[in-house]
């Protein structure tokens, strides 16, 4: 027997015997909306694909029933926007966002399905724009803000969210410092330094 008669022989063999196969699901038009991998009980196990007007929309992964690894999400461009990591259903590991035209724009740290560690935005020329701290979802730390050019905008810390708390200050384009603040437990933020006169102007 020829060899490729005994690939082809195997390969049906291993097609009949598996235990997994794909559904497909599509509308009264006929158009598919998605496609997906399941196990012989019909349970989601591999490949998971979703389709709107016969263009993929996103593809993930599941184990079990239950979404695993790494899931994408494209533009209607077919550029990618959105990828993200699964552990068990939680999201876990990087968080990322593009911009429609392929750049890197928002970069966020997940641990069990919770964003922990940096937060970084970024301008579409890929300089970054802002990294801020965030412990259980909300921002607690220091942050920086930047110019476009790269120079520093801002730089701070929040506190239990979106709250500016210590000392705040502020920079030009030019990257040199102009302000500086003093933030109270309720976010109220005093200048008490500025560039102009280089000593105390509380407002």
């Amino acid at each position: 027997m020829r060899i490729q008669e005994i690939l082809f022989l195997v390969t049906l063999f291993a097609v009949s015997c598996s235990s997994e196969r794909f559904v497909e699901v599509k509308d009264d038009n006929g158009n598919l909306l998605e496609k997906y991998q399941v196990d012989k009980e019909g349970t989601k196990n591999g490949i998971y694909e979703s389709y709107d007007g016969g263009k993929l929309v996103s593809k993930a992964n599941y184990q079990d029933g239950i979404q695993s690894g790494k899931r994408v999400i494209y533009y209607e461009n077919g550029n990618l926007e959105i990828e993200e990591n699964y552990a068990k259903g939680q999201l876990e590991g990087d968080y990322k966002v593009y911009y429609e035209s392929g750049e890197l724009k928002l970069v966020v740290g997940y641990s069990n399905n919770t964003i922990q560690g940096q937060v970084k935005k970024y301008y579409i020329s890929g300089q970054l724009m802002e990294d801020v701290a965030f412990i259980d979802n909300e921002e607690n730390g220091p942050f920086v803000e930047y110019w476009e050019n790269g120079n520093l905008k801002w730089e701070g810390a929040y506190k239990n969210g979106d709250n500016e708390f210590g000392e705040l200050k502020k920079y030009n384009e030019e990257g040199i410092l102009i302000r500086k603040l003093m933030c109270d437990s309720l976010a109220v933020c005093r200048t008490f330094w500025t560039l102009e006169d280089g000593s105390s102007n509380e407002e």
